[in-house]
C-alpha cells in the first residue's frame, strides 16, 4: 500500500466509519501503514468510532460513564458533569471507551426489545427511526445516570429498621431533594421520555413476575421492580432473559435500603411534573412519548377480525411463544402446534396474527395432539387410549389408571363436546 497523502486521507476516512472498537483494532493490526495513519489522528478517529457505536446519544452516554467513573454519588445536579462534557473534554480515555462499550450493548438490546413490543411486533431487532432511537437512548442513559448517582452506590446513611422515625424522615428528605433537582434539569418532553422508559423497564420485570408484557405493570407490593431500577437498571435485560432469580446473585441488602428505593424514580419525577402543572400521565388517546407511530396499529385478528385486540396486542410468529413458555432457544412451541393442525383449522397458518381468544382456542384444541406427537417422535411407547381421553376424571385421583392408559387423546365416551379440562 502506498503512503501518499491521498491514500492516507482515504484510510483516515475509512477508519472513522468503522462501527466499533473491535473492528478498529482489527483494521489497525492489518497494516503498518494503516497503523501509522491512525497514530496521526488517534483522538478524532476514536471519537468518530465512539459516535458510530453509541449514536447521537453519545453525550448522554459519556456523561453517564464519566460520572460513574468519577464516583460523583449523591451530588446535586449542578455538581455533576454536564451533557456538554464531550465538548469540554473531547479526549476519550481507555476507561471511557471500556465503559461505553459495556453500557451501549445493554441499551441497544433494550432498544430492540422496546421496538419489538412498542413499535413493530414483527421484528425482534430495533425498527425505531433515527429520531425515535435518539429519544429512546437519551432517556435510557439519563435514567441510568440517575440510578448510578442517586441509587445503591450513593447509599451511605446509617439508618436501619430500628432508627427513629425522625431520623428516617430526615434521611429520606435529604435523599429526595437532589433526585428532584436532577429531573428538574430536563424539559417536560424529556421527562415524558424518561417516564416511559421507567414504565417499560417495570414492564419487563412485571413479565418476569408473570404479568402480561403488553400491560402497564400494576402496582404490586413486590420490591423487585423498584429495587432493580434503584440498584442496576442496566441489568433489566438479564431479568428478561433469566427471570427474577438472577436478582439474588447481586450483592445487596434490601432490608436496610428499603426506605430509599420505593418510588425511587417515579416519585421525584412526578413531583417535578406536579410543580409544572403537568398531568402525571398522558391520556391514552394522546400520542405517547418516544414512538412517532406504531406499525400495524389497527391490524385485526386474522381469523375473527375482532377489534378487541389490535396491533401490538395480537399474537403472531414473533410473539406467540410468550403465551405458553418463557423465551427459549428451542423451536417456538406454538408454531409446532401447526404441524398437528386438525381439519377444523385448515384455513389457519403460522403467519396468522391472532387475538388472545383465538390463540387460546387454537392451543386448547391442539396442545394434547402436539404433546403426544412429541412423545411418538422420541420413540416413547404410547399405551392404549382411555375412552374418556383428556376429560377423564379418574386420572386425577387414581395414579395407576393415569399411568396405565393414554389420556392425551380425544374422548370417545362421556362428555364428547366438552373442551379439555384436565390437560
Amino acid at each position: 500500500m502506498h503512503s501518499s497523502f491521498a491514500n492516507a486521507d482515504l484510510v483516515e476516512c475509512a477508519l472513522r466509519f468503522l462501527p466499533d472498537f473491535q473492528c478498529l483494532a482489527s483494521t489497525i493490526l492489518t497494516s503498518k501503514t494503516i497503523d501509522n495513519v491512525f497514530q496521526q489522528h488517534p483522538r478524532s478517529v476514536v471519537r468518530s468510532v465512539a459516535y458510530n457505536l453509541v449514536g447521537p446519544a453519545l453525550p448522554q452516554a459519556l456523561r453517564l460513564v464519566r460520572c460513574q467513573n468519577a464516583q460523583l454519588y449523591s451530588k446535586p445536579v449542578g455538581e455533576l458533569l454536564g451533557e456538554d462534557d464531550i465538548q469540554k473534554n473531547p479526549v476519550l480515555s481507555n476507561q471511557d471507551l471500556a465503559s461505553l462499550v459495556a453500557i451501549s450493548t445493554s441499551v441497544q438490546e433494550l432498544e430492540s426489545l422496546f421496538s419489538w413490543r412498542m413499535k413493530d411486533r414483527r421484528f425482534k431487532t430495533s425498527q425505531l427511526s433515527l429520531a425515535e432511537s435518539t429519544r429512546f437512548q437519551k432517556a435510557m442513559y439519563r435514567l441510568f445516570l440517575f440510578s448510578a448517582v442517586y441509587g445503591h452506590n450513593a447509599y451511605e446513611s446509617a439508618i436501619d429498621l430500628d432508627s427513629y422515625q425522625e431520623e428516617i424522615d430526615s434521611a429520606l428528605r435529604e435523599a429526595f431533594l437532589p433526585r428532584k433537582g436532577f429531573f428538574g434539569s430536563f424539559s417536560t418532553p424529556e421527562l415524558r421520555d424518561i417516564q416511559r422508559i421507567e414504565t417499560f423497564l417495570r414492564g419487563i420485570i412485571a413479565r418476569a413476575e408473570g404479568f402480561d408484557f403488553t400491560m402497564i405493570p400494576p402496582a404490586t407490593h413486590s420490591p423487585e421492580p423498584s429495587f432493580t431500577l434503584y440498584y442496576a437498571p442496566h441489568n433489566v435485560i438479564d431479568v428478561y432473559r433469566r427471570g427474577l432469580d438472577c436478582i439474588t446473585e447481586w450483592d445487596f441488602d434490601t432490608t436496610e435500603e428499603s426506605f430509599f428505593y420505593e418510588d425511587f424514580i417515579i416519585g421525584p419525577l412526578k413531583t417535578v411534573l406536579i410543580d409544572r402543572n403537568e398531568a402525571l400521565l398522558l391520556p391514552i388517546n394522546q400520542k405517547q412519548p418516544i414512538i412517532d407511530g406504531i406499525v400495524g396499529e389497527h391490524d385485526r385478528c386474522s381469523q375473527c377480525q375482532s377489534d378487541t385486540n389490535q396491533g401490538l396486542d395480537l399474537w403472531g410468529p414473533s410473539t406467540r411463544f410468550l403465551t405458553v413458555l418463557r423465551e427459549t432457544p428451542t423451536e417456538e412451541p406454538v408454531g409446532g402446534l401447526f404441524d398437528y393442525e386438525i381439519p377444523d383449522y385448515h384455513t389457519w397458518n403460522k403467519a396468522d396474527w391472532l387475538c388472545s381468544q383465538c390463540l387460546e382456542k387454537f392451543i386448547r384444541d391442539h396442545l394434547h395432539i402436539w404433546y403426544l406427537g412429541q412423545k411418538v417422535e422420541r420413540g416413547d411407547v404410547i399405551p392404549d387410549n382411555c375412552w374418556y381421553g383428556y376429560n377423564c376424571r379418574t386420572q386425577t385421583h387414581k395414579l395407576a389408571h393415569a399411568q396405565k392408559l393414554n389420556h392425551w387423546c380425544e374422548p370417545t365416551k362421556g362428555d364428547l363436546d366438552v373442551p379439555p379440562t384436565n390437560v
